[in-house]
C-alpha cells in the first residue's frame, strides 16, 4: 500500500517511498492524479529557480553574504527566480503526507522532483551526465523524497490500517 500526497486537502499522488535512506528518510517513484500533474510544475522548479536566482545575482555584482534583509526580500519580490522560489514554498507548505493506514505523517522536508528538470539544470552547469539524449526506459520521471521531523519515522505500523481517515 502506498503513501499519499495531498495539497490543500486533494489527492496529488502517491508513492511506495521504496529508497530508505535512515528511519526518517525516504524517497520514491512518485505517481501523480490528473491534479497532480496539474499542479507539479508548480511543486518543482527549485533547482532552477535557485541557478536563475544565482545567475542574476553574479550578472548585477551582487552577494547575499553582502545584502541587507530588506534588499533580499525585495530581490525575492521582484525577479522571477525570487518569486518562482516563494511560489514552491507556499506550494509544499500546503501539502499533506498519509502513510497507508492512513495515519498523518508529519514532515520536516519534502522535495517533488521532475527528473527532466535536473537534466535541464545540469546542462546549465555543464554537466556531462545531462547529455542523455533520450529519457532511458524504465527510469521515472517524477520522484519525491522525504524527511520526517524528529517526533516521528517511517514504521511497520504506517501499513496496518487505522479506524479513521482524516482525508
Amino acid at each position: 500500500m502506498p503513501y499519499t500526497f495531498y495539497h490543500a486537502g486533494v489527492l496529488i499522488g502517491e508513492s511506495n517511498l521504496e529508497d530508505v535512506a535512515s528511519k526518517r528518510q525516504r524517497a520514491g517513484v512518485f505517481r501523480p492524479t490528473a491534479y497532480g500533474m496539474d499542479i507539479f510544475p508548480r511543486l518543482t522548479g527549485i533547482l532552477s529557480a535557485g541557478h536563475a536566482l544565482e545567475t542574476h545575482l553574479r550578472e548585477h555584482g551582487l552577494s547575499v553574504d553582502d545584502m541587507e534583509r530588506a534588499e533580499i526580500e525585495r530581490l525575492f519580490d521582484t525577479t522571477p527566480a525570487g518569486q518562482k522560489i516563494i511560489d514552491v514554498g507556499r506550494m509544499l507548505s500546503e501539502v499533506e503526507m498519509q502513510a497507508p493506514n492512513g495515519a498523518r505523517k508529519e514532515f520536516e522536508q519534502i522535495a517533488f522532483i521532475d527528473q527532466l528538470e535536473w537534466k535541464r539544470v545540469g546542462k546549465l552547469l555543464n554537466d556531462p551526465a545531462a547529455e542523455v539524449e533520450e529519457w532511458p526506459p524504465g527510469v521515472p520521471r517524477y520522484v519525491v523524497s522525504v524527511t520526517l521531523r524528529n517526533s516521528s519515522s517511517f514504521s511497520s505500523s504506517d501499513r496496518k490500517p487505522s479506524r479513521m481517515r482524516s482525508h
